[in-house]
């Protein structure tokens, strides 16, 4: 009885013991082995060479080599930074307005009695300012595109502002617009 009491307090001895040595070793490790890493990536350039890979085939980065193809002068380029700021303004309301429309569905999802048909015109609300939103797109592309020469104009892949609304749902169409023109 006596030798199973001393193995047994043995074992726990141990255990503890163990379990205090795994402890102690992961926290020391949670702070520098990390911090190795990074430093060793950012040294090997491993770091900056996938980003580079990254940022390469960004949505960002494609459009940028589209609008560099199109050797647009620079009167060509005011005129559509221009063009661009109109639009942005006119579009800001409508914007703010679709924002609270849709804030305003998640509202009426939180009422204890939910009603189908608020939620309902709520979004159609919602969906004629988004179509109002993609026409004036529409008509600000057709501006731009009048800006061009017929030879830029033969290098405008169709469905240009369709890619720019998919894009702005990832939230960089901004980043698009302001980092291109």
């Amino acid at each position: 009885m006596k030798r199973k009491l001393v193995i047994l307090t043995l074992v726990v001895a141990i255990t503890v013991a163990f379990l205090s040595f795994a402890q102690f070793t992961y926290a020391h490790q949670e702070n520098t082995p990390l911090m190795k890493q990074k430093m060793l990536q950012h040294k090997s350039g491993e770091f900056r060479e996938m980003m580079e890979r990254r940022l390469k085939d960004s949505p960002a980065a494609k459009m940028k080599k589209f609008i560099e193809s199109l050797n647009l002068s620079e009167e060509q380029i005011t005129e559509i930074k221009k063009i661009l700021l109109d639009f942005q303004k006119d579009t800001l309301e409508l914007r703010n307005r679709m924002q609270i429309g849709e804030l305003e569905v998640k509202a009426l999802l939180l009422e204890p009695q939910t009603e189908l048909v608020k939620i309902r015109a709520k979004l159609q609300e919602v969906a004629d300012l988004q179509v109002e939103l993609k026409v004036k797109t529409i008509g600000k592309y057709l501006e731009i595109k009048d800006l061009l020469t017929p030879e830029q104009q033969v290098k405008l892949p169709l469905g240009v502002p369709f890619q720019i609304f998919a894009l702005e749902k990832m939230g960089m169409g901004r980043m698009i617009k302001s980092y291109c023109w």
